[in-house]
């Protein structure tokens, strides 16, 4: 990723990715049981600042190395001599601690032009399916909560392989409305989202979510659609939503007809998914993009509520582009509890690239690889006995520490450039 290597650079290099953490760190990194400092020390600990860890742990996600590469690298730029057990057991519990900086970069992003949506703060939902190397089905699933404009997380949680899409697993906020695919509209994740006060804009699923007219009757949403014969004609209708333990919840459907080359795409991908089991009924819904929306009709048009919806497919952008540039999906192995640790550091590292995307905070090209070339790259100066001397004991030492470490990458690196 951008820059990481000079997360286990020098202390200057470091300074620059510090300051794009909450200026509290230290104080979270206390609260969730992470301070070294306070191990006793008749228990004779190694690590007793916070900040080795952070940084070895960070980089090794950032480069997706290995433990035995992070645990070398560590001790080639002189922070500690740990083993790659003790990295492993850091990684296993600093999950919450990346989730919080995660949390905390994030919850200042509010701006918003809300006189364009009619007021209302606009969070987009989605989950995707990462695993781990040569693994045969999903490791994980990550579900992601997205202001709009920023794009920023305001909330991100890391379930195994049969965690459903929910809007129940996210906190909505009044002044909210929250969107998402076929996934996220049923009766349940409806009424939540309601019960906070925020409003809600779905993609509408036929099997998932019932809708009902005024007198509670069944609505036929084929029947309605029928009437739509012209392409990019829009119609809307009042639908009710029936949830378990609450009053029918009021809203209306939005409904656009496809261009005839958009339909058949459509139905033609929608075969390709459903094989066999293609249903009439599926293939006449493809000729239309439906929605569901609580927002009422005097705040928001039926055009506009399908514009809005339109800009749903950034989620799907973003989080192509964590799993393709941030590596989200290179998981190290399938423990809940190193998993959830390597995707909320991936996350932070995103946030963190973010706000160093500036020229004001470049960071100068000068990271690990290049400050141990520097510390013993070329052949000394042959002037005088002393220095050449001097020179080969360096790059002896060099080599020794890799060699020292166990470590295949830089041991074979440090062979080829360093070789007498």
């Amino acid at each position: 990723m951008l820059g990481m290597e000079t997360t286990l650079g020098s202390s200057g290099d470091w300074q620059i990715v510090e300051t794009q953490l909450p200026a509290n760190w230290r104080d979270m990194a206390e609260r969730h049981g992470l301070d070294p400092a306070k191990v006793p020390a008749q228990l004779g600990a190694k690590v007793t600042d916070i900040l080795v860890p952070l940084r070895t742990v960070l980089y090794r996600v950032g480069t997706n190395c290995s433990l035995k590469t992070a645990a070398a690298s560590a001790f080639a730029s002189e922070m500690t001599d740990v083993s790659p057990v003790a990295v492993h057991l850091w990684e296993r519990k600093m999950g919450p601690f990346f989730a919080s900086l995660v949390a905390e970069m994030t919850g200042s992003e509010r701006a918003f032009a809300a006189d364009r949506w009619a007021g209302f703060d606009i969070v987009v939902v989605d989950a995707s399916v990462v695993c781990r190397p040569g693994a045969q089905g999903t490791t994980a699933r990550v579900h992601f909560a997205l202001r709009l404009t920023t794009l920023r997380p305001v909330h991100v949680e890391v379930t195994d392989d049969t965690g459903g899409e929910s809007f129940r697993r996210f906190y909505p906020q009044a002044g909210e409305l929250w969107m998402g695919d076929r996934a996220y509209a049923n009766p349940p994740g409806v009424a939540f989202v309601k019960s906070s006060d925020a409003e809600v804009l779905v993609r509408y699923n036929r099997g998932g979510l019932p809708v009902y007219d005024i007198e509670g009757e069944r609505l036929d949403v084929l029947a309605k659609l029928s009437r739509l014969r012209k392409p990019g004609q829009v119609r809307e209708w009042a639908a009710w939503v029936h949830a378990d333990g609450c009053e029918p919840i009021r809203g209306r459907l939005v409904a656009v007809r496809l261009p005839a080359d958009k339909a058949k795409q459509a139905r033609e991908r929608l075969r390709r998914e459903q094989g066999s089991q293609v249903t009439a009924e599926s293939l006449t819904m493809a000729s239309f993009v439906v929605v569901f929306t609580t927002v009422p009709k005097d705040k928001l048009s039926a055009e506009r509520v399908l514009e809005l919806y339109g800009l749903r497919w950034q989620i799907e952008l973003h989080i192509k582009r964590d799993k393709s540039i941030a590596g989200l999906d290179r998981l190290p192995n399938q423990r809940p509890d190193t998993v959830y640790t390597w995707i909320c550091a991936k996350l932070l590292l995103v946030q963190i690239a973010h706000k160093m995307a500036s020229s004001h905070m470049a960071i100068p090209p000068r990271g690990l690889w290049s400050r141990l070339l520097d510390y013993s790259s070329t052949r000394p100066c042959r002037q005088t006995k002393d220095s050449e001397q001097e020179g080969s004991d360096r790059r002896r030492e060099s080599r020794q520490r890799a060699l020292a470490c166990d470590d295949p990458h830089l041991a074979d690196h440090l062979r080829g450039s360093l070789a007498y």
